[in-house]
């Protein structure tokens, strides 16, 4: 079996969908008494894909700037703009934890908590979020209450959230590798892709005869799906409709002099108020800009069955007109 580089990626991709699925299928089948021999094939089944696909994460890893690969390249910073959410999360809950939920800092970082948004927004909205999110964190505030030593622990965080941004932006980055090292991770993605063809279709038919016992069961189950060519397909584009705050107004709230608050003070001052009020201007556009939907225009079927309001206006006219000509002739 022959396969290109694009077909062996897809493969591996596939398999992880396929992975999931025996995993609730081996739920489904733990639910009903009996049935021992068909939880072996289906243990055993599972054991196939799992074994062929372990090398898997750390190979896509290697192999995502292989030229072939540059129509994926927006699956890899898919995972990887997740990656950087949960590493969000993260900061915010540990925050939390040092805090409170109602704490000031939370407000001054996260003036919108909109996770879910962000797992989805498109990267010209998730650059001016992070240029906001960067703005706030050197915000005098900020770096004050996370400067002190009961927010210690949430340095590593920091970094960790800086980390996985750089990661996912460098997916963007072009890379030329040259062809001693790109040709044998196109051998090895390709030689995995071989194997894992191979196991698939053994864990199918074993998965098969596991749910034969079950009406309807493998139908349902989606493990008889196979490989769909690749078409074009792409993450949701929302482009944020309002500019970011020059950083002239950054400056400008930093010269604001005001009566300074002690230190140790968790509250932030008149000053940082004031600094944090000009860096929030920006925020709500961008995560408006993620969260609205875009305009979906009616179906045909529903337009034409849509009252015309200009036949509905001549009708009237008639109407009219037939009073007026009978009124005339009385």
């Amino acid at each position: 079996m022959s396969l290109s580089t694009l077909e062996a990626y897809d493969l591996v991709r596939f398999a992880e969908a396929i992975d999931s699925r025996l995993a609730a299928a081996d739920e489904l089948l733990a639910g009903h008494p009996g049935l021992e021999r068909e939880k072996e094939w289906l243990a055993t089944a599972i054991q196939i894909v799992r074994t062929e696909r372990a090398p898997a994460p750390a190979l896509l890893e290697k192999v995502r700037d292989l030229p072939e690969l540059e129509e994926v390249r927006e699956e890899f910073a898919f995972n990887l703009q997740n990656l950087w959410v949960d590493s969000l999360e993260k900061l915010h809950a540990g925050i939390t934890f040092c805090a409170s939920s109602r704490s000031p800092v939370i407000e001054a970082l996260f003036p919108h908590l909109k996770f879910p948004q962000l797992r989805r927004a498109s990267r010209d909205a998730l650059q001016e979020f992070v240029a906001s999110y960067e703005r706030r964190l050197k915000s005098s505030y900020v770096s004050r209450i996370l400067a002190r030593d009961d927010f210690s622990f949430i340095r590593p965080v920091l970094d960790q959230v800086a980390t996985a941004y750089a990661t996912w932006q460098s997916c963007f980055a072009p890379v030329q590798l040259p062809h001693e090292q790109a040709a044998p991770l196109r051998a090895e993605l390709i030689a995995l892709g071989k194997k894992l063809d191979v196991a698939l279709r053994q864990a199918r038919c074993l998965a098969e005869a596991s749910l034969a016992p079950i009406p309807e069961a493998f139908e349902n189950s989606g493990l008889a799906a196979r490989p769909r060519k690749r078409a074009g397909r792409g993450l949701p584009f929302m482009d944020p409709t309002e500019p970011v705050v020059p950083e002239a107004g950054t400056a400008e709230a930093e010269s604001t002099e005001a009566a300074p608050l002690e230190t140790d003070s968790v509250e932030p001052s008149a000053a940082e108020l004031a600094e944090l009020a000009a860096l929030s201007g920006a925020a709500p556009a961008e995560l408006d800009s993620i969260e609205a939907p875009p305009e979906v225009p009616p179906a045909p079927e529903v337009a034409a069955s849509a009252p015309a309001p200009k036949a509905a206006s001549k009708r009237g006219r008639k109407k009219a007109d037939s009073k007026s000509a009978s009124s005339e002739s009385a």
